[in-house]
């Protein structure tokens, strides 16, 4: 890896460290993100003693972080030439959102059901409202970050809204938001999509409102499956894009 191999955008590449985190999981974290937004050029390899230079630490954390970033399959190690970084299979793709699909139509059934109860009520939603507002409202103008994590952050909080803290744990193990990152490594495509997915998150929000199991149901397989066919093809156009560098 070589300085002039790398974009620097402000908001990735600084080394920020949360409360509690290690050095480690610091790292972690910012080169993950680094990865996933951009900031590498493609077939860029990571070499522990240029980023162990680069962010003024010892070369160990640095190890320990790209070795971890590797057993989750997001870079791969080759012997003596660093690491880099890989592409998702179709696969890989494909299972991820058959999954996540079976579980926010669970979670919203779950959330129809707490609010027919009274453990939650109608205003518990508006943090639905205030993400989708927000996308709206920037439209699409927005970085791809802020699609991914905006995008993220909607479909997390259904998850959350449903009370079941087992089915939390397992969406959030499948790591959708850098998945989402991952595949869309690269490509704009998904600005082109923006109209539809506000018009079928609103459709969720109506259908929670209205306590509509059935169609809660509905709506999210009819979004999430749309999504794979989105992320399937934006994963050809990424590897059609790395294959003609």
């Amino acid at each position: 890896m070589n300085v002039a191999a790398i974009k620097t955008p402000g908001e990735l590449g600084e080394l920020v460290g949360q409360p509690g985190e290690t050095v480690t999981a610091t790292l972690k974290r910012t080169i993950m993100e680094m990865i996933l937004f951009g900031y590498f050029a493609n077939e860029t390899r990571l070499y522990p003693h240029e980023l162990a230079r680069r962010f003024a630490v010892s070369q160990t954390p640095v190890r320990e972080a790209l070795m971890q970033l590797s057993s989750e399959g997001l870079i791969e190690a080759t012997p003596r030439r660093g690491y880099h970084i890989r592409t998702p299979t179709p696969e890989q793709v494909t299972d991820l959102w058959q999954v996540r699909s079976g579980l926010e139509a669970t979670a919203a059934e779950r959330v129809v059901v707490r609010l027919g109860e009274g453990s939650l009520t109608p205003a518990d939603l508006e943090p639905l409202e205030t993400i989708q507002r927000q996308r709206e409202e920037l439209g699409p103008a927005m970085t791809t970050k802020t699609h991914i994590e905006t995008n993220a952050a909607f479909h997390r909080t259904i998850i959350e809204l449903s009370g079941n803290r087992l089915l939390a744990a397992v969406f959030g193990s499948i790591q959708q938001q850098l998945i989402a990152a991952w595949v869309q490594r690269g490509v704009d495509s998904w600005r082109g999509r923006l109209a539809e997915d506000a018009k079928e998150h609103r459709e969720i929000i109506a259908a929670l409102r209205a306590r509509d199991a059935g169609r809660c149901r509905a709506v999210l397989e009819q979004h999430v499956g749309r999504s794979l066919t989105g992320a399937l093809r934006d994963l050809e156009t990424q590897k059609a894009a790395l294959a003609a560098v």
